[in-house]
C-alpha cells in the first residue's frame, strides 16, 4: 500500500512539475523596462474581415533589473504616453508577450540608471 502511495505521489509531482515548466516557458518570461520617449511608427493593417486598423510599432532598448540591455520590438493599438515607464514581459522565442505601464518608483535602480543615459 505504501509503495502505491509513493508511486502515485511521484507521478503527481512529475505532472505538477511538467505543468509548471510548460507554464513558465509559454507565459513566463523575463521582465524588462523601457521609457517611451517618442511616438511609435504607425502601421496600417487589415483584419480577417478586411477592416483597417492602426498599430504603433516601438523598436526600443529595454533593461532588466540588473541593467542588462536587450533591443525589443512591440506593438500597441494607440500611441503610448511619452515619458511613460513600461514593464515588458519578454520570452526568448516569442519576443514581447505583454506590457504594462508602471510608476517610476517601480523601475529597478539599475534599469532606471540605464534609461537616463
Amino acid at each position: 500500500m505504501k509503495k502505491k502511495l509513493l508511486g502515485l505521489a511521484v507521478v503527481l509531482l512529475i505532472l505538477i512539475g511538467s505543468g509548471y515548466a510548460w507554464y513558465k516557458v509559454s507565459y513566463g518570461g523575463t521582465s524588462y523596462y523601457v521609457q517611451i520617449t517618442k511616438d511609435g511608427a504607425e502601421k496600417e493593417l487589415k483584419d480577417d474581415s478586411g477592416q483597417k486598423f492602426k498599430q504603433y510599432v516601438y523598436d526600443i532598448y529595454s533593461y532588466q533589473k540588473d541593467g542588462k540591455v536587450k533591443k525589443v520590438e512591440f506593438n500597441a493599438d494607440h500611441n503610448l504616453r511619452k515619458e511613460a515607464y513600461l514593464k515588458l514581459t519578454v520570452i526568448p522565442d516569442k519576443g514581447v508577450t505583454s506590457w504594462e505601464e508602471v510608476k517610476k518608483s517601480e523601475v529597478p535602480k539599475a534599469a532606471l540608471e540605464k534609461l537616463k543615459e
